[in-house]
């Protein structure tokens, strides 16, 4: 059965660690910046429209080819870069929008 587990950034080495000793080491984790809680519903919005075309690419990719593209996501523990909002996972960094000033 196709699997997406869209989780908080922060709890992804938790969630990989999880994976892996439940034998599904490429288990796809999607990353949405940390935290959700108390976020407009315009910023949800915003961080879910950033991740939806992974999700949809983990539950209509090949399985096997979807596993080996996140079998390696969050071996590495995340690091987030408070200034400038930048999120950090692995080697690829993103602009974390709860983290960055809004625009007027």
């Amino acid at each position: 059965m196709a699997t997406a587990v869209v989780c908080s950034d922060e709890f992804g080495p938790l969630g990989r660690a999880e994976a892996e000793v439940l034998g599904a080491p490429g288990l796809p984790l999607v990353p949405i910046p940390h935290p959700l809680a108390d976020n407009r519903p315009e910023l949800v919005r915003a961080k879910a429209d950033a991740i939806v075309d992974e999700v949809v690419a983990a539950l209509t990719g090949d399985a096997a080819e979807v596993a080996e593209r996140h079998r390696h996501r969050f071996v590495r523990l995340t690091q987030r870069r408070l200034a400038g909002g930048e999120l950090c996972l692995d080697d690829a960094c993103a602009i974390d929008l709860a983290l960055t000033p809004a625009a007027d």
